[in-house]
Formats: C-alpha cells, sequence, structure tokens
C-alpha cells in the first residue's frame, strides 16, 4: 500500500464497482476540507490496465472536486493484493463503522455481494445483516434486494423523505412508467410512510376492482390535479388525495356519510357537540359527545335535543340510519 498524492482527473470515479454510497449529503465535509483540508487519505485499486478504482472516500472526492481542488492525498492498493470482493467489503466497512446506511444503500450491498459477488443468502443473511443493522430475516434481504427496480427519481424520493422499507417495497413491484407516474403525485405531498401506504392500498384496490392498472388509475381519476396547487399545504393536499381514492373506492359510503352529515346538521346542536357513529354503518348504535363548563350550555344542548324531537327530526334520523344498516 503507497501513499500518494494524485490528480483528481486520474481517479474513475464514474466507476461505482465498490461504491456503497447512495445520495450522499457532502456540505458538512466539504466545510471541513476547506477549513483543513482532507484528514484521511482516500482508498484506491490500481488495476492491471493503469485505473485508480475508487474503493473507500467517495464523499471526500465530491467535496474536494466542489471546492476546485487539484489532488487528493490516496493510499494505493494493487489489484494483486485487493480481489474486486474484497475491495467491495472493505468499503462496506468503512461505511458502517462511521454511520448508519440508507435502505438504497443496503440495497446495494444486498445486490452486489448476493448477485455480482455470489454470497449465498444463508451466509449473507447471517454475516451482513446484523452488520447494516438489520435482522437475520431472508424477507428483509428480498425486500432490500428489490429496491434495484426503483426508478431513480423514486430512490431519491424514498431516500429524502424517509419511507420505510416495506413502503419502498411495494412501490418497486410497479412498473417504471407506473412509478413515475406515482412520483409526479408524491413529490407534491411527501407523505410518511403510514400516509403512503393507506393511499397505495386505496389505489391497488381501485385498480383491483376496476380491472385496470394503478397508472391508468391515477390518469382516469386525475389524482395529480388534486395535489398540484401550491397555495394548499401538504397536509391538506394529502387529506384531499385521500377522500378522493375513497370516494372513487367507496362512492356509496361517502354519499351515507354527507347525508347522515347534513341530517345532524339540521338540529342545530351546540358546536361541541357530536354524534358518532360506526364508520361503515354496520352498527345500530349511536353516540351523542357533548363538552361543556357551564351550566348553561348543558341546558342549550337539552333544548335543541327537546326541539328535534317535537318536530320529528330525530324521527327521519333514526329511520334513514334503519334503512342505510348494511
Amino acid at each position: 500500500m503507497l501513499l500518494q498524492y494524485l490528480p483528481l482527473t486520474q481517479l474513475n470515479v464514474a466507476d461505482d464497482s465498490f461504491r456503497v454510497t447512495f445520495a450522499p449529503n457532502i456540505e458538512a465535509l466539504k466545510k471541513s476540507i476547506k477549513s483543513i483540508g482532507v484528514i484521511q487519505p482516500i482508498l484506491a485499486r490500481h488495476t492491471v490496465d493503469g485505473a485508480y478504482q475508487v474503493v473507500c472516500g467517495y464523499k471526500r472526492i465530491l467535496a474536494c472536486q466542489a471546492l476546485g481542488r487539484q489532488t487528493i492525498p490516496v493510499l494505493v492498493v494493487p489489484h494483486t493484493d485487493m480481489s474486486p470482493m474484497q475491495a467491495f467489503i472493505t468499503a462496506l466497512h468503512d461505511n458502517v463503522l462511521t454511520r448508519s446506511l440508507n435502505l438504497l444503500e443496503k440495497s446495494i450491498v444486498c445486490v452486489r455481494l448476493t448477485q455480482t459477488y455470489g454470497v449465498n443468502e444463508d451466509d449473507f443473511v447471517r454475516q451482513y445483516m446484523p452488520l447494516m443493522g438489520e435482522s437475520t430475516s431472508y424477507k428483509t434481504l428480498h425486500l432490500l434486494s428489490g429496491l434495484q427496480h426503483l426508478i431513480e427519481p423514486m430512490k431519491q424520493h424514498v431516500v429524502a423523505t424517509g419511507i420505510n422499507l416495506t413502503c419502498a417495497a411495494r412501490i418497486a413491484e410497479f412498473s417504471p412508467s407506473t412509478q413515475q407516474a406515482l412520483m409526479d403525485v408524491v413529490k407534491h405531498i411527501k407523505p410518511n410512510s403510514t400516509k403512503l401506504n393507506e393511499l397505495l392500498c386505496l389505489i391497488r384496490e381501485i385498480a383491483s376492482r376496476d380491472a385496470i392498472t394503478v397508472e391508468e388509475v391515477l390518469q382516469r381519476y386525475q389524482l395529480l390535479s388534486v395535489v398540484v396547487d401550491n397555495r394548499v399545504s401538504a397536509s391538506e393536499k394529502i387529506a384531499a388525495l385521500r377522500q378522493t381514492l375513497k370516494g372513487v373506492r367507496l362512492p356509496q359510503m361517502i354519499q351515507r356519510k354527507q347525508e347522515f352529515s347534513n341530517l345532524i346538521k339540521s338540529l342545530g346542536l351546540p358546536e361541541t357537540a357530536r354524534i358518532a357513529t360506526d364508520p361503515y354503518f354496520e352498527d345500530s348504535k349511536m353516540k351523542l359527545q357533548y363538552e361543556f363548563s357551564e351550566p348553561e350550555e348543558l341546558s342549550t344542548l337539552i333544548q335543541k335535543l327537546q326541539t328535534a324531537f317535537e318536530t320529528h327530526s330525530w324521527d327521519r334520523i333514526f329511520e334513514w340510519y334503519r334503512e342505510v344498516l348494511v
């Protein structure tokens, strides 16, 4: 192993054979290098054709390039002393010992070691899953490996928003064109994993019911138009999209909820009074909830309820409710 100062142009940054890093944030590193220089040399493998393959230090190279530096300290290892698999494992250890890997980086490790370097699944699950902070699970291995099928913008979105593995793996099952159509929608709202999973379930259910693709669901019901208004907050967009999908999935149920809401509003009850029902109208029981702090407020509620009985408004509500019970 030899320490040299090499021009950045001699390092084959385009060769990602041993690269674990995906979507790196180098701002803090740039400030450090600008202030005190490169503390730790990068590691490069000198190939038989004279090229320098980067093993460790990809982010340091990016930071130096961004700062306009011309050279960088490099520990050079001859290709005879380090096989490609040894180089990748070295890069893996260099990363996991200093930080946590994101989902796409874990996916890279799974794919490279099992598919490129032929590590069998038993050995990988036992040896490398714990190294990455994952449980010894074959299912997790397969889910992580499946993330290789995500399109590039979706990979970036997964890392940027921090959605969980289950959600990301579900998206990876879609075709590239479907992922792009979905990306056009979710980039406007950036839902968390729970919300996104719910939206994906609704979209899949609609696709299954209508015997169409997920991509066709996104287009047919113009879901993009629901989320593109920049005047509306992301949370409001998510709520609107969720309501739209539920309306498409269960149109009769949405209509029933609106009818029931109108009937309750006609009672003129105080604002803090709420009548709760089973969300799917499968239970004949209703529940009246009311918050008050003064005796007069309770008296107001009683008067409103009494008026509703006298005008038979309650009769109409119960009659309607009995008709819609499933």
